[in-house]
């Protein structure tokens, strides 16, 4: 399979992740954070739909992808330092919140790195 195909189906498979991420902050949430559905579903297809045009071939995904990916970790390591933040403080209750948006960060950082160490300009 061509890096082409496999960076494709790497967007495609973190795509899918931020969708059902966007479904486990919703239920972690207590069904009240309707941003986080939204959210993950409308840029996890957003993101898969690019990794299935990267996988087509169509180039200019790749700077497109890499760019998205890069923003969603630095948001994502901004809102979970918010998080541990306020765990440190005392608010217990945003535990779960604070894991999954690390997870995601981690998950963020892994597709940046391989994005970044493929990508041809």
């Amino acid at each position: 399979m061509s890096v082409a195909k496999q960076l494709g189906v790497l967007l495609i498979v973190y795509g899918a992740f931020l969708v059902l991420a966007g479904v486990v902050g919703f239920e972690l949430t207590g069904e009240t954070s309707a941003s986080s559905i939204l959210n993950g579903g409308l840029f996890g297809t957003f993101v898969s739909i690019l990794g299935m045009l990267h996988r087509q071939g169509r180039m200019w995904t790749h700077p497109a992808a890499l760019s998205a990916s890069a923003i969603f970790l630095l948001t994502f390591v901004w809102r979970a330092s918010v998080k541990w933040h306020a765990v440190a403080l005392g608010a217990n209750e945003v535990v779960s919140i604070a894991v999954l948006l690390t997870i995601m960060s981690v998950v963020s950082a892994v597709v940046v790195a391989i994005l970044f160490r493929h990508y041809r300009h």
